[in-house]
């Protein structure tokens, strides 16, 4: 990830559709808004077995991050 083009990453945490456990989702993006990241679908799995493709607007929880190379947060 190039920390100068994607310098956001949304985590969203699902819950299995099949057996009910969490699973978290992280992508890394330009943008920091969540709308657009909620519109979006996302392939994932769970320990269960089960794997298929997630929307994110159907995640318990959403939240972003800053994210840089080094680990700290970016510069404005």
């Amino acid at each position: 990830m190039d920390s100068l083009t994607k310098p956001f990453v949304h985590i969203l945490l699902f819950g299995c559709p099949n057996c009910s456990k969490p699973i978290a989702v992280a992508h890394a993006t330009p943008e920091q808004n969540l709308e657009e990241i909620d519109a979006r679908s996302f392939d994932a799995h769970c320990g269960c077995g089960w794997w298929g493709q997630l929307i994110g607007a159907a995640s318990r929880k959403h939240w972003v991050e800053p994210w840089s190379k080094n680990g700290s947060s970016p510069v404005p």
